[in-house]
């Protein structure tokens, strides 16, 4: 199964500043959005279909990003997602954001997700099958959450641009 999930994506007009910067606001989107495409295409796990199902879904508990170098009005992006790891309630996705055309780091994204019942508004645990499916994704299952910040894997994620 993929670990490391890429797209591309091109700034667009509508979605800068007026320096021509992708607005800092709307990284968020652009991940968020690759993620869902990714997951959905690569026939990963289809989060719309799974929360119709089950009545749970992703809900976002915390966003941690850095900005390294702007990313520029028309720019080709390319978006990287991978699931670093996740426990019973929780998983921890990394996001990356580079240009492979200068082969430049632009941001990185570390967002954690509680599983949450929309009928109960509460955290639940993971049923057995999607905790299988994310043995399989995650890059470091069972690791610490605490054991990850963005400075601690620039250098892996900087050696993957190159």
């Amino acid at each position: 199964m993929i670990k490391t999930m890429k797209s591309t994506k091109r700034v667009n007009f509508e979605d800068c500043d007026p320096f021509s910067h992708l607005n800092n606001a709307n990284y968020l989107n652009y991940f968020m959005t690759a993620r869902e495409e990714q997951l959905r295409i690569n026939k990963v796990l289809n989060i719309f279909e799974h929360v119709q199902a089950t009545g749970n879904g992703w809900a976002v508990i915390s966003h941690n990003i850095r900005y390294f170098k702007p990313s520029l009005l028309g720019e080709e992006l390319e978006i990287w997602s991978r699931m670093l790891t996740y426990d019973r309630f929780r998983n921890l996705v990394e996001f990356v954001m580079v240009c492979p055309d200068k082969k430049q780091l632009k941001s990185v994204l570390h967002s954690e997700f509680a599983y949450f019942s929309a009928k109960r508004a509460k955290p639940v645990a993971l049923d057995d099958e999607t905790l299988g499916l994310f043995n399989e994704i995650a890059l470091f299952p069972g690791e610490d959450f605490s054991t990850f910040s963005i400075s601690g894997r620039l250098k892996q994620i900087r050696a993957e641009i190159a």
